[in-house]
């Protein structure tokens, strides 16, 4: 009898629009850079700073 074995992995995250933005214009957008968006935040774009990315506030109707 053969067992069959996927290895899929999967991972919730959003895609960033790919537009650098500096840490001002983040924040002008009521964001921040992180290394890594909360569960209650949504990527938006992508920082000048190393590894971080523009976080908001994920609105309820996006869900």
């Amino acid at each position: 009898m053969a067992t069959e074995i996927s290895n899929f992995s999967y991972s919730s995250f959003t895609v960033a629009t790919c537009t650098l933005v500096d840490p001002d214009m983040c924040s002008k957008r009521f964001g921040r850079c992180r290394r890594h968006c909360l569960k209650e935040e949504k990527q938006i774009d992508i920082c000048f700073s190393p590894n971080k990315i523009c976080c908001i506030e994920r609105l309820y109707e996006e869900d």
